[in-house]
Parts: structure tokens; C-alpha cells; sequence
């Protein structure tokens, strides 16, 4: 299995069987990967803040949001409200009058008319609101995703950098241990010539 959380994202382990067939956590990790470098980690660390960051910002955006469909809607449903009761009083109105005065009619008609005309300004403007705010959210999460990428694809950068210092060490000490060799090497010419130069002084 990968980790995949905070400084040890990208490092291997040995899954517990008991944890993955019954949901018990056997409290044992085997890690097949040694530690990240330090710098590693921070960046790993730096970059996990930021999502967490990112992901506070859009349910912040998401509960701003909410609260004003539901101030939309609350003055829907006042105007809805209003306007059925403004329906009964004119019916009202009418039943009382009987048609005898066809000028007040006309009044109250005139004014029934505007209130839907208001009612219906009212809501094209609430639908066009919630398309803005819909767009907006969809902008911000397109934005969210990206940035997921460009985390992803930074981390493995980092990474492969990481990989590459590493061979490099490995070349660095292979060259050392060569240069080890053959001051070894010269060091027993050296010994055999002292001995035989000391075996020649003997004689």
C-alpha cells in the first residue's frame, strides 16, 4: 500500500491483513520505503496545507452560497405570501361590491397586475442569481481540481529530484571506493619494494 497524507505521501508499506478483511487497525506498519528528506517532507507538508486550504475556501463559498438562496427564497415566498393575500381581498372586494363599481374594479385589477408583474421581475431576477452563483461554483471547483494536478504533478517532480540526488550519491560513492582501491593497491607496491630493498641491505 501508498500513503497518502501529509510528509509520508509517496512511501510504501506492508498493508495488515487483519485491518483490511475486518476493519481492525493491528497497529503494526512495515515501511518498504525509508524516510523522505527533510526538505521533502516540508514541501509535502506545505503543499497538503494548501489543499486543505483550498478545500475550507470552496465549503466557506458553499455555505455563502446557501445562505443566499435561502434569502432568495425567503422573499419568494413573502411575496407569494403577499400576493395571496392580496388575491382574497380583492375577491373579497368583488363579492361585496357586486360589480357596482366597475371603476374600482378596474383599480384593483390595475393593481393585481402590477404585483404580478412585480412577483415575476422578482423571480427572473432570484433565477439569474442562482445561475451566477451555480457558474461561480462550477469556476471555483474546475480551479479546486487544477490545483489538485499541480500538486500531484509537483509532488512526483519533486520526487524524481530526489531519485536523481540519490543515484548521484551512489555514483559519488562508487568513485570513492575506486580511489580507495588503488591507494591500497599502491600502498602494497610500495611495501613489497621496501622489503626487497631491505632484503638486498641484509645481504
Amino acid at each position: 500500500m501508498v500513503a497518502f497524507e501529509g510528509a509520508l505521501t509517496g512511501r510504501r508499506y506492508l498493508g495488515c491483513p487483519v485491518q483490511q478483511d475486518v476493519g481492525v487497525n493491528c497497529g503494526v506498519v512495515e515501511w518498504l520505503d525509508g524516510p523522505w528528506p527533510e526538505i521533502l517532507q516540508r514541501c509535502l507538508t506545505r503543499i497538503w496545507d494548501m489543499y486543505h486550504e483550498q478545500n475550507l475556501g470552496r465549503v466557506k463559498d458553499k455555505q455563502a452560497h446557501e445562505k443566499e438562496v435561502a434569502k432568495l427564497k425567503k422573499e419568494i415566498d413573502f411575496l407569494s405570501n403577499n400576493y395571496s393575500q392580496l388575491v382574497e381581498d380583492v375577491s373579497k372586494l368583488f363579492d361585496y361590491q357586486d360589480g357596482k363599481m366597475s371603476h374600482d374594479m378596474d383599480y384593483t385589477s390595475q393593481a393585481i397586475n402590477e404585483l404580478n408583474e412585480k412577483k415575476k421581475q422578482l423571480e427572473d431576477q432570484a433565477n439569474i442569481e442562482l445561475s451566477m452563483e451555480k457558474m461561480k461554483l462550477a469556476k471555483e471547483q474546475r480551479c479546486i481540481l487544477q490545483s489538485q494536478a499541480d500538486i500531484i504533478q509537483n509532488m512526483r517532480k519533486a520526487m524524481k529530484e530526489v531519485e536523481g540526488d540519490r543515484d548521484l550519491l551512489k555514483q559519488e560513492k562508487k568513485k570513492l571506493e575506486y580511489l580507495i582501491a588503488d591507494l591500497l593497491n599502491a600502498g602494497h607496491a610500495s611495501k613489497d619494494k621496501l622489503e626487497r630493498i631491505k632484503a638486498i641491505m641484509n645481504e
